[in-house]
């Protein structure tokens, strides 16, 4: 099947498309059952937010479904691998998609897994959790690299160029969240939590 999709490469920048529209859904998805229940129970600072794209971090923020940079972006990357795979090897386009759709497909489950455990949270659950967003992604990091062993160990087994691509992903995802720690304000001294 994947080799057809390499094949068929329109159908794999559609494809490509839909998996980050999905990505940006589920991110809408997430912060309004965050707003709903689940703000009680978890808090990050400096910065609450669940959107560790500063670009976008607004939008998700004001659940604007209708994103154009957002819109523009997936449309521009579902014509860029399209065209791409046109221009590569078979071997090299397997390795490339599953890169690409290794990303989107490791953010839409971590998605769905928060969404789920934020549905869950609305019984059962009691007290406050105040997290430092570098400890918060410190923490996706980790699991990010959790899933490329998982992947490691596969694609050693399995030997698939296709899961090469989506071990390479888990990999870039893990670290992705390691560099946005620049970005966030260092931990100081006894690390007081923000005022509830």
């Amino acid at each position: 099947m994947i080799n057809w999709l390499i094949e068929n490469s329109i159908i794999t920048g559609v494809i490509t498309t839909i998996l980050m529209w999905l990505d940006w859904i589920l991110s809408l998805a997430q912060e309004k059952e965050r707003k709903l229940h689940y703000y009680e129970h978890y808090q990050s600072y400096p910065i609450n937010t669940i959107e560790g794209n500063p670009i976008l971090r607004k939008d998700v923020e004001n659940l604007k479904v209708i994103n154009l940079k957002q819109n523009l972006i997936a449309l521009g990357m579902g014509i860029f691998v399209s065209i791409y795979l046109t221009k590569v090897s078979l071997e090299n386009g397997l390795v490339f998609i599953g890169f690409i759709w290794g990303i989107f497909l490791i953010v839409n489950t971590q998605h769905i897994s928060n969404l789920i455990a934020y549905r869950f949270s609305r019984k059962g659950i009691h007290g406050k959790i105040l997290m430092h967003q570098r400890t918060g992604y410190l923490v996706q990091s980790g699991r990010y690299f959790a899933t490329f062993i998982f992947l490691l160990i596969l694609s050693v087994l399995i030997e698939n160029l296709f899961l090469y691509g989506i071990t390479m992903a888990a990999f870039m995802s893990s670290l992705r969240m390691f560099f946005r720690i620049k970005r966030v304000p260092k931990i100081e001294g006894e690390d007081l939590p923000p005022e509830n």
